[in-house]
């Protein structure tokens, strides 16, 4: 493989012996990214105050507070197996609470005894033990953060509660969609040696990631809808599965890698927390020198110190299917980052 991570490019959906996304969740409402789908929920529940964990997109924060929502905190990250701090958060009428399954480490964990409405985001792991058992009131992922798709967001509701209205089409969507299909193949184009520069579709990616942010509600467009409908998620999942573990035979001193809680569970990426920051860095550079671009989720504010020590120290590799026939040359990437 010429590259490893980074955005996804275009890959050829194939159905066969699996199911798609939408045979998961029949009753479900589509938008154009994640973070449209809690908007549109704020927007027609009119709740007063939202609780986030502190460990999350703060891109996503930010455009939750655009609805006008109240944000309040409360203490959860990927290390934090404490059930009991959910029950205890001081809620009040108006309230709703936002749960997340970090990287896909987490079993089921219920709602029970909430008295409050309670979203959950499974963006990170779609098809895994929690979501397909969820007890919450709505459901949400970012499936463009799992699935080869330009755009994507999606809401359902395990306890049958109203679903948003689906909003009218964008032209600046559309635009917008179209301009990372053309990014994702040219992608592809450059994997397989068709072109040599990477400017073109890099710039694309920058430009249509950044235009997310200020993009009004918009549902997801046809062409997506049409690539869902015939992409094998069941498959694209358990490749990665089976990528994992041939990467989870990686040791070393310097990290722990951050495995799941259940063989149910799906493993988002092959996530490293190492003992401090500069081991981190040092880290990631040489792997970016070879071509290997892992992640950082997230980047979190100073003022939220228990996770920002954890933020500081993690780095996330994808695993997908994109590798399957290239993860023991990343295996071996890997492995003299960590011996450097």
């Amino acid at each position: 493989m010429k590259e490893f991570g980074s955005d996804y490019h275009y890959i050829k959906p194939c159905l066969s012996n699996g199911r798609s996304l939408l045979d998961f969740f029949v009753d479900s409402v589509f938008f154009a990214n994640g973070r449209q789908a809690i908007q549109s929920l704020i927007d027609e529940n009119k709740w007063k105050r939202i609780w986030l964990p502190e460990y999350f997109c703060y891109e996503v924060v930010s455009a939750i507070e655009k609805t006008g929502i109240k944000v309040l905190f409360y203490p959860d990250n990927p290390l934090n197996n404490d059930e009991t701090v959910v029950p205890k958060i001081n809620y009040k009428e108006g309230d709703v609470l936002l749960r997340i399954n970090y990287f896909g480490l987490r079993g089921v964990r219920t709602n029970k005894g909430i008295p409050v409405p309670v979203i959950e985001d499974h963006s990170h792991d779609l098809i895994g033990e929690w979501a397909l058992n969820s007890d919450a009131d709505w459901c949400i992922a970012s499936i463009r953060k799992i699935i080869p798709v330009p755009e994507g967001g999606i809401i359902w509701s395990p306890k049958k509660r109203p679903l948003p209205k689906i909003a009218s089409q964008s032209e600046e969507n559309l635009l917008l969609v179209k301009n990372r299909w053309k990014a994702m193949i040219l992608k592809s184009d450059y994997l397989q040696n068709k072109i040599t520069l990477k400017e073109e579709f890099r710039n694309l990616f920058i430009e249509t990631e950044n235009q997310f942010s200020s993009l009004s509600i918009s549902p997801l467009t046809s062409d997506c809808m049409n690539y869902l409908t015939h992409f094998n998620i069941e498959k694209w999942v358990d490749n990665k599965a089976h990528n994992w573990e041939i990467l989870s035979v990686i040791k070393s001193e310097k990290m722990q890698v951050l495995k799941s809680e259940k063989a149910s569970c799906h493993e988002f990426s092959f996530t490293m927390l190492f003992k401090n920051k500069e081991t981190r860095d040092s880290v990631r550079h040489f792997l970016i020198d070879n071509d290997v671009y892992p992640t950082i989720l997230w980047e979190i504010p100073e003022e939220k110190k228990n996770s920002k020590d954890i933020s500081d120290r993690i780095l996330c590799v994808p695993c997908d299917a994109r590798y399957s026939e290239s993860i023991n040359q990343l295996k071996e990437y890997i492995e003299k980052a960590l011996n450097e």
